[in-house]
């Protein structure tokens, strides 16, 4: 299905810049877009409002995946990903915004294709970043992958960045040092503490790359440490007698594992959908239970407890690694084990 729909882009990348040689170009065009197409959230969410809000002289597009089910969400205008519609606009575009990378939010492929990478190389592109990237480093591979990433983030233009050890971790991934600016993230001018009634807990762990290529995650120890969480009876005991709800999201990269969690939903916990406004949670929630999601960084910022559950941290910092120092500057409570975990929240 993959190699298909890859297929289908790269055709419709060709046809669009054969329409363009006839096409009079737009003014002041701006596309942005992230989380692979399927989500509107995060600091391109709030940067594309921002422009809607306060720059109405720019023409500005959300990038989305066709079948993304955040549409309604979306304020303004939009385009399908990988049509030839937005191909050709991104020709014609003056400025591309992007919170993952412009391969997976706006345009794939476009680096690599003949003709096409000379457009590409003109348009200014900008990384938003999705997320305090401190918690992770960038995986390093040999070969001519590694050298296509590398090339990628050299290309970027201007580079988004919430703090110094933030830029440390982008010169690590291979973006220039003149190109990152300190500038803080766009999702935090929106983000504050909600008084609500409802006390909730929100526990949201980050992905496994190395999980990232199964076809289930039933059977590994990422699957059996938070199903057992979600079901440890003492800990479930204690949401019904004091009326504390969970809310439990999964990484959008393993969104398409969320049905293997639904089982351990109840009137207490809630597995929330991919279109949740994730957003919301944060500002609501009363504390939040992590393991290395840079979520954890929102909860900082709004002095809201977290609390680190590191079952696996040893294979983490060999497998990804973090700018971080997981032994001395965390920011919280660590808890190892499910017990040890139930009992500090309890």
């Amino acid at each position: 299905m993959n190699s298909i729909r890859n297929i289908q882009y790269i055709m419709n990348a060709y046809i669009a810049l054969f329409i363009s040689f006839f096409t009079k170009n737009r003014e002041n065009l701006w596309l942005i877009g992230g989380h692979n197409g399927s989500l509107y959230t995060d600091n391109s969410k709030v940067f594309y409002e921002y422009i809607l809000d306060n720059h109405p002289h720019i023409d500005i597009y959300w990038v989305m995946n066709k079948d993304a089910l955040v549409s309604k969400q979306i304020k303004s205008k939009k385009l399908i990903k990988g049509s030839i519609k937005s191909y050709l606009y991104f020709y014609n575009s003056k400025v591309v915004l992007f919170s993952d990378t412009l391969n997976l939010d706006i345009a794939p492929f476009v680096f690599v294709l003949p003709c096409i990478r000379r457009v590409y190389k003109k348009k200014f592109k900008v990384y938003l970043s999705h997320g305090t990237i401190a918690f992770k480093k960038m995986p390093k591979k040999n070969g001519i992958i590694q050298d296509i990433k590398e090339s990628i983030f050299r290309s970027y233009n201007l580079a988004s960045a919430s703090t110094s050890l933030e830029k440390k971790a982008m010169l690590g991934y291979g973006i220039k040092s003149s190109n990152i600016e300190i500038l803080g993230s766009a999702r935090h001018d929106c983000l504050r503490a909600i008084d609500s009634k409802q006390k909730m807990i929100l526990i949201a762990p980050t992905w496994r790359g190395w999980l990232s290529h199964n076809k289930t995650l039933e059977g590994t120890e990422f699957f059996e440490q938070y199903t057992q969480l979600l079901g440890h009876p003492l800990l479930n005991t204690y949401l019904k007698k004091h009326s504390i709800h969970i809310h439990f999201y999964l990484h959008h990269m393993f969104h398409r594992f969320l049905p293997e969690f639904e089982a351990y939903e109840n009137t207490m916990i809630t597995i929330l959908k991919p279109s949740a406004r994730i957003s919301e949670s944060i500002m609501s929630a009363k504390m939040m239970l992590t393991d290395y999601s840079s979520i954890c960084s929102d909860f900082y910022y709004l002095k809201k407890p977290v609390l680190f559950f590191q079952f696996d941290r040893d294979e983490y910092i060999k497998k990804v690694g973090s700018e971080i120092d997981l032994e001395k500057n965390i920011f919280g409570e660590v808890a190892y084990s499910v017990d040890d975990t139930a009992d500090k929240l309890i």
